[in-house]
């Protein structure tokens, strides 16, 4: 049997307790000003893509309090998978370890679209030491290019 669900993660936790998800991860590297111009603006537009073309699930309106993560549905569409793999070669640019998981099982479902379903994790640890040079923040809903360090 195969597996249903994929999440592209980064080896360290952050504050719900699990690993952080590849868009947060991305983030806390342009958080910590290591992006090149060309890695910045490939975020940003990817970021922007994602925002019109995946549904935002609800749970994000109140800052997520309920500790959800998002998995998405296998087979990944093309249009997302290669962005996907684009911000995956900014991770491995700057040495952050990830992974890509698949499960049949990843939680306990309280969302669900046509592309991704939302989890609250069964199991939740520490939130492991961030990786050196990186700055953890609050993530937000909508458009990061107005945080942009690169002109």
């Amino acid at each position: 049997m195969g597996a249903d669900y994929l999440r592209v993660q980064a080896r360290y936790r952050g504050r719900l307790g699990v690993e952080v998800g590849i868009f947060v991860a991305v983030d806390h590297l342009r958080r910590a000003g290591v992006l090149s111009a060309e890695q910045e603006a490939q975020y940003f537009d990817i970021d922007d893509w994602f925002q019109a073309h995946l549904p935002n699930p609800p749970f994000y309106a109140d800052g997520n309090t309920v500790g959800a993560v998002t998995w998405f549905k296998i087979p990944v569409p093309t249009e997302m998978s290669t962005r996907i793999d684009t911000l995956r070669s900014i991770l491995v640019a700057h040495g952050v370890e990830h992974d890509l998981v698949t499960t049949v099982d990843p939680g306990e479902q309280i969302y669900e679209d046509e592309f991704q379903i939302g989890v609250v994790p069964g199991v939740r640890h520490e939130p492991s030491a961030m990786p050196e040079g990186l700055v953890l923040g609050a993530t937000n809903a909508g458009s990061k290019r107005q945080f942009a360090q690169h002109g």
